[in-house]
């Protein structure tokens, strides 16, 4: 029997809307943040109680509500931001669509009060699960303050996929420390749970807010000014040395609008390359200001993400800024330059190769800069003193163990080279972690990893493959999983089968203060000379060199 199609009911319709909306409490408050914004306002204050589950308020000094607008502003597209079909294509303010405040109601129960200035008393609306239960007039300062609890009472699966409070705060923490960046003309407040977390005075100094919130000092930051023709950027981004393992401090604005694009977030990497040896992340917070017709907002439902009408123009600005900026103030490679002169000290580190190029084997060879070492010693259970032909040799046994490994899990074939850990171990990470490893069970299948997914949604892990190298066993199978799945989350460049590879060469590899007998230190020399890049997956060198001639200079010779 063939099903009618029919119309969903509003209550219905609105809830599958408000999905595209509103996901979480950040969600949340990033629209009302947006409208308070667009409001006019000059002071901010965000309250969450258990990671904005049990309670949300945001109270602004703005514009506020027209008493006759308050029902209108809680239906579905409606909107003082736009009025004709032209202004689509050049919008100004931060919201547009007129979705949250009805999205928002039918998931929630809210309750909205707003003065004008014209009025000697505020409008109040209480709103439960889409319907509305009161509307009064009472005494309010000007502005809005929109209280907001029971959030998904009314859809308990969404709930469920909820993070924990902590969490969650954390994700309104970043999300307000970024507005505070972006509108350094607003006081923001935000208080978790009773608690004041970030505090801003609104006086357009973006210097203070990013220092105090990484804890940088001026010789850490670097301003960047600079324009072409109709495109401008400014703000601050940190010298190469103050870098971190992922993007989260990587803040970028389009017209004041945070943002997320992976084309400007390689490109600015790509512009810190020569001028950093491991593939970290810096400090970011930069406003790019472009017309409005020239950028699309209207491409997602959060608004966070944008199309340019000549992309490759804005990205070449933008890397010919940052370049111009470090080149100015950290002229590239200076450091490693005048140690080699110096004082005679070679690092074998990746300061010239892209990523794109890293495991191109036609590239760069170990054998070219790492001739036959003979093994000396082992110093403080750490490092591992050689002699080579040219020099005295130094390698980080953990950095190199860890290259090995990775290159051996990387290229992983079912061979007796390795061993299998035969283990039956239930692992539990939560429903949303758990799924970043079940999406990706041919990854780990294809890197030999034995797992599958319980009727309970668990992991259930079987086998493991390891070298047996020096005895050591990827341990805390349940931590590394967990690891694995962050990095899967919030994962850049790297693929899901470089991210094993890197966090189980990491778990497995030695460690600083493991005893080696001479053996295991020959074996491990004789491993890294068949490695193809000397320096760990992270990009920290394995192999520093101190050349003959640079000692013989210290005795004077």
């Amino acid at each position: 029997m063939i099903n009618q199609i029919n119309k969903l009911p509003k209550n219905i319709s609105m809830l599958i809307a408000a999905g595209e909306v509103v996901e979480n409490p950040v969600s949340i408050i990033k629209e009302l943040v947006e409208n308070s914004v667009d409001a006019n306002s000059k002071k901010i204050i965000i309250e969450i109680i258990d990671g904005g589950k049990k309670l949300i308020s945001i109270t602004d000094d703005g514009d506020g509500i027209n008493p006759q607008d308050i029902d209108m502003a809680f239906e579905r597209h409606a909107t003082s931001k736009l009025k004709t079909k032209e202004e689509i294509y050049s919008i100004k303010t931060l919201g547009f669509r007129g979705e949250a405040l009805s999205s928002i109601a039918s998931v929630a129960y809210v309750r909205c009060t707003s003065r004008i200035k014209d009025n000697d008393h505020a409008i109040e609306i209480e709103k439960s699960f889409g319907k509305t239960i009161k509307k009064s007039n009472i005494g309010s300062n000007y502005g809005t303050k929109i209280i907001i609890e029971k959030i998904f009472e009314n859809t308990p699966a969404r709930m469920k996929f909820l993070a924990s409070n902590k969490l969650e705060a954390s994700k309104i923490q970043h999300l307000i420390l970024a507005a505070s960046q972006s509108f350094t003309h607003i006081a923001f407040e935000l208080y978790v749970d009773g608690k004041l977390k970030i505090k801003t005075n609104g006086d357009k100094d973006l210097y203070p807010i990013i220092s105090d919130v990484y804890n940088l000092n001026k010789n850490d930051l670097l301003e960047i000014k600079n324009s072409i023709d109709d495109l401008k950027i400014e703000g601050f981004i940190s010298i190469p040395q103050k870098n971190f393992g992922n993007r989260s401090r990587m803040n970028i604005f389009i017209n004041n609008r945070i943002i997320k694009n992976n084309k400007i977030f390689h490109t600015i990497e790509n512009a810190y390359r020569p001028f950093s040896s491991n593939k970290k992340f810096p400090i970011i917070s930069i406003n790019i200001s472009i017309p409005y017709n020239r950028v699309d907002v209207n491409v997602h439902p959060q608004k966070n993400e944008v199309k340019f009408d000549d992309e490759n123009q804005i990205l070449s600005f933008i890397y010919n800024s940052i370049s111009k900026t470090l080149n100015k103030e950290v002229p590239a490679n200076t450091v490693d330059i005048n140690l080699n002169q110096n004082r005679g000290v070679e690092y074998f580190e990746n300061n010239s190769f892209s990523q794109e190029k890293l495991f191109d084997k036609n590239n760069y060879s170990l054998k070219e800069v790492v001739p036959i070492l003979r093994f000396i010693g082992q110093v403080k259970n750490t490092f591992l003193v050689c002699e080579g032909p040219d020099g005295i040799y130094l390698i980080d046994q953990h950095a190199a163990h860890e290259r090995i490994l990775y290159e051996k899990y990387f290229n992983y074939k079912n061979s007796n080279e390795f061993q299998i850990l035969n283990i039956k171990q239930f692992v539990d990470l939560g429903i949303i972690m758990n799924s970043k490893i079940i999406d990706n069970l041919e990854e780990f299948k294809s890197l030999g990893w034995d797992l599958e997914e319980s009727a309970t949604g668990q992991i259930i892990v079987r086998n493991i493959p390891f070298t047996g190298l020096y005895k050591t066993k990827p341990n805390n199978i349940s931590n590394i999983l967990e690891i694995i799945s962050k990095d899967i989350e919030k994962r850049n460049s790297d693929t899901p089968k470089d991210i094993i590879s890197k966090r189980l060469a990491c778990h497995s590899a030695v460690r600083s203060g493991d005893k080696l007998s001479k053996e295991e230190c020959i074996k491990l020399i004789d491993e890294l000379e068949k490695s193809e890049i000397p320096w760990d997956p992270h990009g920290r060198p394995a192999i520093v060199k101190i050349d003959f001639q640079n000692i013989s200079n210290q005795f004077g010779r």
